[in-house]
């Protein structure tokens, strides 16, 4: 009889045993679970050339608003780019073209000179954005009631004009007299930016 007991005792605890271990299994297993988050075609679509399109994304009540939010945040994505490789190409290749500018007192303050050439810099992003067009939408109604948008949009010439672009509004920014000085600057600026412009896709 005690044995008979004594087995059905064993048999309860590794039963008990095993629930715990199951459930603490269970919950391990639950919270360890991830929900891999699909890009959307937009994104592909702009992902797949950088140097020439950008992607944006718009949520609202309001359909328009939504459309208008994401167009805005796919052209605010581009300037921001762009601005940053006439940085970078500037640097790359030396020049310096708020030192020909006519405006000497700008010229003699080194600070001035530099928060001129930042202005700048993004005067001419905002300008290569307006020769961009929306090349591809998705939009989705969601359940709570909002609209979901996204935008992509494509400067449709490709690198090479928007690099003869960027170094025509770069010649702008200095008089003809400097301009005419300056055509061999320039046209190493102009390589520059392209190869710059090449990195986003990795196609130097």
């Amino acid at each position: 009889m005690r044995t008979i007991k004594s087995v059905l005792c064993a048999l309860i605890a590794v039963c008990l045993l095993s629930a715990c271990g199951g459930s603490k299994n269970a919950t391990l297993g639950s919270t360890s679970k991830k929900t891999k988050i699909e890009l959307d075609e937009c994104q592909q679509y702009a992902m797949a050339k950088p140097d020439i399109r950008a992607w944006g994304e718009g949520v609202s009540f309001n359909f328009s608003k939504a459309s208008n939010l994401a167009e805005l945040q796919a052209r605010a994505k581009m300037a921001r780019a762009i601005e940053s490789k006439v940085k970078d190409a500037m640097q790359n290749s030396g020049l310096t073209y708020t030192k020909a500018s006519t405006n000497g007192v700008q010229g003699a303050m080194a600070n001035d000179e530099g928060a001129k050439q930042n202005e700048e810099q993004t005067s001419i992003a905002n300008q290569v954005i307006k020769s961009t067009a929306v090349v591809k939408t998705s939009q989705y109604a969601q359940q709570d009631g909002t609209y979901q948008v996204f935008v992509c949009v494509e400067y449709r010439e490709g690198v090479s004009k928007m690099a003869e672009e960027i170094t025509n509004l770069v010649q702008q920014q200095v008089s003809d007299e400097e301009r005419l000085k300056m055509n061999f600057e320039f046209e190493k600026f102009r390589k520059q930016i392209e190869e710059e412009l090449k990195k986003s896709s990795g196609n130097e």
